[in-house]
């Protein structure tokens, strides 16, 4: 089974759970604090990116949606747009230059547009960063996406909101973005 396959597999199956490094009960948490945590991964094959998020965040799942949502305690998963979703991606990146190249290529097909697309390194791996805009009036809605490589595949931070919403959040996404590290070796 691939690695990937093993990573989908460990997200379908899991549990609710808390970030292991949530304060105790009661305790304020610091403005801009952030805790770093380790996302899920198969049994003996740990994920092999890790993720800060604000202290009063948490990590969740949602019944038959594969992936964790990152939020606050009070976000209801998984339509509030507070929420950070993180999936293993359904495309591999290989090559973050020709991923980000198809994308530019599909915007003018499609009825979403891509009004940015960059390669971008993120704690020294190169992915892919995508903000994606679709629908009008009242349906229009803007995503960011971070999308870096897995060995066998790819995995998919996003943030989505309603357009009015967007760029009010869109800090809160970038920070969570780009503070994904790989794994050090051996943990």
């Amino acid at each position: 089974m691939s690695f990937c396959r093993l990573i989908a597999t460990a997200f379908a199956a899991m549990i609710p759970v808390v970030a292991s490094a949530q304060p105790p009960a009661g305790t304020p948490a610091q403005p801009n604090a952030m805790q770093r945590i380790e996302l899920p991964g198969a049994p003996d094959k740990p994920f092999p990116y890790t993720v800060d998020i604000p202290a009063d965040w948490q990590m969740r799942q949602v019944k038959d949606i594969p992936g964790v949502w990152l939020g606050p305690k009070d976000a209801e998963p998984p339509n509030d747009p507070r929420l950070v979703y993180v999936r293993i991606s359904p495309k591999p990146l290989t090559d973050p230059a020709q991923t980000a190249a198809n994308i530019r290529a599909e915007d003018a097909k499609q009825p979403w547009s891509a009004p940015l697309v960059e390669v971008r390194e993120v704690g020294g791996v190169r992915g892919v960063l995508v903000r994606m805009d679709s629908g009008e009036g009242d349906k229009a809605r803007s995503t960011l996406v971070l999308k870096l490589p897995l060995e066998n595949g790819g995995v998919d931070f996003l943030g989505s909101a309603p357009r009015a919403e967007f760029e009010k959040l869109l800090p809160s996404y970038q920070k969570v973005f780009f503070s994904v590290r790989r794994r050090a070796a051996g943990k």
